[in-house]
Parts: C-alpha cells; sequence; structure tokens
C-alpha cells in the first residue's frame, strides 16, 4: 500500500475526512486485504503446514512467520472498515495501533523474506546443516528485531515538537508525515534492501544448484553451459542435486512476487515522501497490489509444496564425489554424454543369428527325410546340443548368465510336434 500521500498534511492532523475518490479507494484496498487475510487463515486452519514437509530445512517455521507478518498487514488494512463506516480517519489509540501494526506487518514481511533467502543460501550454496539452537535463535532474534522497530519510533524517536510518531497518514493510519526520515530509513529502505538482497542470493543459489558454480580445491570457479548443452549437465547429478535444484527453483518465485508487488508501492511511497503528490488512481492500485501479498504467498505454498524434496534423502551437505566434477572442469565444460557398446548384447545377436541358421538348415533336412519320426528326434537332438553349448561357452564368460538369454531363441517346431 502507499503509505505515504501528501507530505502537506499536517502532522498534528485530529481527523481526515473521506471524499468520493478516498472512500471508494480504502474500500477497494480495504477488500484485498481481507481477501487476503481470509487464504491465510483458510491454509492455516484447511491445509496447515506440515514440520515433517520441511524436516531438516527449517522451513516451517520461517513460512509460518512470514505467513503471520502477511496476516499483520492484511488485519491492519481491514482495521480501515472502521473509517470506511465513520466516513472519516479520527487520531487516537485505535489509529495508533493500525499504524504500528501496518509498520509491523510490513517489516515483518521484508525480514523473513530475506531469511527465508539467507536460509536458503546456506544451506543449499554452502551447504551448512540447519542446527536447531539456529532455528529458535532466528525465530526470537527476527521477531525481537520487528518488536524494536516499532517500539523504538513512539518510545524514542517520538518527540513534543513534531507530534505522534503514528496518526493520521492520508485515508489511513502509519508514520505520520512529520517523520519522513522514518519512513524512509525505517521502512522504504529496508523494503528494498530486503528484496534485492533477496534476489541476489537466490541468483546465486540457482547457479550453483544447476552447476555453473563449482568448488574445486577449495576456490570458486564458474562454468558456463550453453543452452544447448543443458540436458548433458543434467545427467551429472545425483538425487540430492536434483532435490536441490527443484527446491530452489520453486523458492525462488517467493522473493519474485514480493519485489513485483513490493516496486509500485514503494516507488509511490518515495515520490510521496519527497514532495510529489500521488493521484487516487496510483495510490488504489498500488495499495491493492501491495496487499496481494499475503493471497500471492497463500496461492505459492499450495502450488509449489509438492515441489519440495523428499526427506528420505540424505542431507544437503552429503559429501559426494567430486572426480565427474573434476573432469568437467579439466575438459572446459560438459563432458558429451554418450551410450557405451554392449559386448554381451552383441555376441548374444551373433549366436542367436548362428542358431536360427542352423535351424532352418535341420529343418529342412528333416522335411528332405519324408518327415520320419527319427528325423525329427534327430531335429531335437540338434537343438539341445546347440544350446548346450552356447551356455557352456557363456558359463565362462563374466559378463553375465546365458541361460536367462536361451528363452529368447526359438525352438523348432518339429520338437513340439513330436511330444504330442
Amino acid at each position: 500500500m502507499t503509505k505515504s500521500t501528501n507530505s502537506s498534511i499536517p502532522s498534528t492532523l485530529k481527523e481526515f475526512l473521506y471524499d468520493t475518490h478516498d472512500r471508494n479507494g480504502v474500500i477497494v484496498i480495504s477488500v484485498t486485504g481481507l481477501v487476503s487475510l481470509i487464504a491465510i487463515v483458510s491454509l492455516l486452519l484447511a491445509k496447515p503446514l506440515k514440520s515433517s514437509t520441511y524436516i531438516r530445512t527449517h522451513l516451517f517455521g520461517y513460512l509460518t512467520s512470514l505467513l503471520l507478518a502477511n496476516g499483520m498487514l492484511s488485519v491492519a488494512t481491514v482495521m480501515s472498515f472502521n473509517w470506511i463506516v465513520h466516513d472519516q480517519v479520527t487520531a487516537g489509540p485505535y489509529c495508533t495501533v493500525q499504524g504500528a501494526l501496518r509498520q509491523a506487518g510490513n517489516i515483518a514481511t521484508a525480514l523473513w523474506s530475506f531469511i527465508i533467502a539467507l536460509h536458503l543460501f546456506n544451506l543449499l550454496f554452502l551447504r551448512f546443516s540447519a542446527k536447531k539452537y539456529a532455528f529458535w535463535l532466528t525465530i526470537i532474534g527476527g521477531w525481537g528485531v520487528v518488536a524494536t522497530v516499532v517500539a523504538i519510533g513512539s518510545m524514542v524517536i517520538e518527540n513534543a515538537e513534531r507530534g505522534p510518531y503514528y496518526g493520521i497518514n492520508g485515508p489511513w493510519c502509519w508514520i505520520t508525515n512529520a517523520y519522513p526520515e522514518e519512513q524512509i530509513f525505517l521502512e522504504y529502505f529496508l523494503e528494498f534492501l530486503s528484496a534485492g538482497l533477496s534476489c541476489v542470493l537466490f541468483t546465486i543459489v540457482l547457479l550453483r544448484v544447476r552447476g555453473n558454480l563449482l568448488i574445486i580445491d577449495g576456490r570458486w570457479k564458474f562454468q558456463h553451459v550453453r543452452s544447448c548443452d543443458s540436458w548433458q549437465l543434467a545427467f551429472s547429478r545425483d538425487l540430492i542435486d536434483t532435490a536441490m535444484l527443484r527446491f530452489a527453483q520453486s523458492m525462488v518465485w517467493f522473493p519474485i512476487a514480493y519485489t513485483i508487488v513490493l516496486l509500485p508501492s514503494g516507488i509511490a511511497g518515495f515520490g510521496a515522501v519527497s514532495g510529489r503528490p500521488v493521484s487516487p488512481g496510483v495510490e488504489i492500485f498500488t495499495g491493492v497490489t501491495y496487499n496481494l501479498t499475503g493471497l500471492i504467498n497463500v496461492l505459492l505454498l499450495l502450488t509449489t509444496r509438492q515441489l519440495y524434496p523428499d526427506m528420505e534423502l540424505p542431507e544437503f551437505n552429503t559429501q559426494r564425489n567430486q572426480q565427474a566434477t573434476m573432469q568437467l572442469m579439466e575438459s572446459g565444460g560438459v563432458t558429451p554424454f554418450t551410450l557405451a557398446r554392449s559386448l554381451t548384447a552383441e555376441s548374444y545377436h551373433r549366436q542367436r543369428e548362428t542358431v536360427l541358421a542352423l535351424h532352418r538348415a535341420t529343418s529342412v533336412s528333416s522335411y528332405g527325410s519324408s518327415g520320419s519320426l527319427k528325423g525329427h528326434e534327430n531335429n531335437g537332438s540338434t537343438w539341445t546340443d546347440i544350446t548346450s553349448s552356447l551356455t557352456r561357452h557363456d558359463s565362462s564368460s563374466s559378463t553375465g548368465s546365458w541361460n536367462s538369454l536361451t528363452e529368447l531363441i526359438p525352438k523348432p517346431k518339429e520338437v513340439y510336434r513330436t511330444h504330442r
């Protein structure tokens, strides 16, 4: 939501009366926040996140924190229905709570988006194992930072000369326009910093799990893979590498989505802080897009949950043989994928052709002897001698047992006729 509209509004404003544009805009934005709130609550109640799905990754706690942050923002937006009913914004405790809750939701969303990106960077790029004590320190520290940023405004920064820190800011409540530097550095800057760093971290992670970034003898090396050769790179991945690639490809949409919904609101907000008025249409558009954050994250969780790795696999930091990786680097790229010739298959093919040729010869000979029973018996004897010879020949080979292959060689029909 565009959180600052007109810097000319005095910070000591006691009420803000709605006109038609303000009322309609706040209704649309509040409905969007309500939709996101319903989506978040429905997910947590109907299809709650399961810790078993995100075991070894700590994503259960971090994603839950992200949804709670989105929920706080949605609740702050839904609180504007009170202003719609009274057709005005009034300063007071209710306004202060809305302003503080809005900043808390904005900061928490930015913080937990970055923490998820940082956690996946440690997990998939640095290949650090997820420690339980680190998880709890992150949870406590993350929410502690949010509480500190919110509390420091009204408890430390606020002064009598500039008036209340949280108060009326256009058609809703947020940090008042008497504190423009705080609006920038305690919210907008942190939001853009989170989005930028998250995109950088996920880009580096994707380069590594895809195979472009390799560590050889303790040194990082970049391997360029042409698009026409990318299929060859897939053959060098084991199950763990494949799981990590799918995992990163699914999670990268979270910072992308956050950046997309943040950009319009942030740009308009920076313009408003610098003294440029924001038109009602732009204000509605940015408010709607930003308040879709909760709904978008819910949809991403529902669509990407099945892409999370099979937790029966070994941990992502499992050490594997680096010989294949060394060969890739020494060859200057991806080694061409070739199929080795099967000597067993060729031997079987040649011997089968020999058997069929002898079978045809004995069949002609048996038909030439007036179809006597003796001829048929000799035919069967010849077949037995041939297959026995092949079996003895293969038993001395190291490639496998020929007995399982003799079933593929058809016997002469005369043998079956003899035994009927």
